[in-house]
């Protein structure tokens, strides 16, 4: 049985940036599970790949084409759906990621066959050694059965029987994948779903909203037999369990690894547990990407993040302490006004977070934020819910000067890492070029209606 495996192109201002390339994890983990059935696999990633979907298809000749993919990808996936029924008319299609497991429905789509909605990596097992009758009795996915979609019961997901992935693409491909300052770099996931309640996170509804964790012993076994220097833990956030976390440092200890590490925690996490950066900071942690959102109380309590100014500014001083670099996730409140924007940089430039992210607050479906503002979502072009995109409508200012303010924070941005030389020339001219068609496309945007 032959087994290809597709990660969606998608392309906004910071793809273009390339400041950041993951590895396409979730197909590795596949691959693997095709590895224990005997099923040649072949990964195909389109965001690094020269070759067209089509040319693949053809020369591969699969029998079952699976996608992963998110919300940004729902559009690509009919396309890409339509070119299999086209040149591979007889092979199964199959799609999973995080937004088929919360809205399957979205796609339904002509050209899919099987969704996998829960269960994590079994039920693609069980495709694999399925006829299409036998889809019916698969527990974790919806299936078409020729005249309308039906949606079978869940299936738990046993984090614990979860294969190491297989890396092959990976190393084949090494110099393409990268994380801010870390060229080649590796990612790996430690645990599912999310144990904090923020309303505006689709993370948290994940695998039901039960967070589960790998053992650290599983872990570090992983990370030792990772043939790269550079390692992104892509956790929404790392262990919480001080015991688990305590572990983790021994053991990377023990085993002499000696690798650079860039994980997520969250800024009350930091500020309450100093020693614990310093440890990590000893094993090879040398960035940190925390939540910060809004330096705003008033807005971080609306957005049930259990965090303040206050805690936000101690969890910085603890970084800067550690000697770890904090990257700064920021969100602009849909509510905000103008002074917010020229506030938020002047925050990141005092306290030199250089290499900060900066998204516009977007409703995802599911989540509380999606009911409190679907009377104002503007579009239904889910290539849009990139959050660089206004999904909804802003109340202290319209489209056009929400998205002026937003560009002259990023541009500003891009200046300031050029005169700190934090990164190469490279960035900052893909980041003029970006910023132009970023811009471009927004004006088309206000200037006709959303579709």
């Amino acid at each position: 049985m032959k087994v290809l495996l597709v990660k969606p192109e998608f392309k906004n201002v910071f793809t273009k940036l390339s400041l950041i390339r993951t590895e396409p994890l979730e197909l590795e983990y596949l691959s693997a599970v095709c590895g224990r059935k005997n099923a040649d696999a072949r990964i195909c990633d389109l965001t690094v790949s020269g070759k067209s979907l089509k040319s693949v298809i053809k020369s591969f000749k699969p029998d079952i084409v699976a996608f992963t993919a998110n919300f940004v990808h729902i559009r690509a996936v009919g396309k890409y759906a339509a070119a299999v029924r086209k040149y591979a008319p007889s092979a199964l299609t199959v799609v999973g990621g995080p937004h088929a497991e919360v809205m399957p429905e979205d796609f339904y789509i002509e050209g899919l066959d099987v969704i996998i909605h829960s269960g994590g990596f079994r039920p693609f097992e069980d495709i694999l050694e399925a006829s299409r009758e036998d889809l019916r009795d698969i527990k974790g996915i919806c299936y078409f059965d020729g005249k309308e979609w039906r949606k079978n019961e869940r299936q738990i997901f046993d984090v614990s029987a979860l294969p190491f992935p297989d890396r092959e693409h990976f190393y084949a491909n090494i110099k393409k994948y990268k994380y801010v300052t870390m060229k080649s770099c590796a990612i790996l996931k430690a645990s599912y779903s999310c144990p904090h309640s923020c309303n505006y996170c689709f993370s948290t509804l994940l695998n039901g909203g039960k967070y589960l964790c790998r053992e650290p012993e599983n872990v570090v076994d992983e990370i030792k037999n990772i043939k790269c220097d550079n390692i992104w833990i892509v956790d929404d956030t790392f262990y919480v369990d001080k015991t688990k976390l305590d572990k983790f440092i021994g053991l990377i200890g023990e085993a002499g690894i000696r690798k650079k590490f860039s994980l997520y925690f969250r800024a009350d996490f930091i500020a309450a547990n100093p020693e614990y950066m310093k440890k990590l900071a000893g094993i090879g942690v040398t960035m940190c990407a925390v939540g910060l959102e809004v330096i705003d109380d008033e807005v971080l309590e609306k957005y049930n993040k259990d965090s303040s100014v206050g805690i936000i500014l101690r969890a910085l001083e603890v970084l800067k302490e550690s000697g770890i670099t904090c990257i700064g996730l920021f969100m602009i409140d849909i509510d905000a006004d103008r002074s917010y924007f020229k506030k938020l940089y002047e925050f990141i430039r005092k306290h030199e977070l250089y290499l900060s992210t900066i998204s516009i607050l977007t409703p995802m479906p599911g989540t509380e934020q999606f009911e409190k503002y679907k009377d104002r979502i503007v579009t239904q072009d889910y290539r849009k819910w990139d959050f660089v995109h206004l999904t909804i409508t802003p109340t202290k200012m319209s489209r056009f000067t929400f998205y002026k303010e937003f560009y002259k924070l990023y541009v500003k941005l891009a200046m300031l890492i050029m005169r700190k030389r934090i990164l190469s020339f490279s960035y900052i001219r893909a980041a003029v070029a970006a910023s132009f068609d970023y811009w471009f496309e927004v004006l088309k945007g206000i200037f006709r209606r959303e579709k």
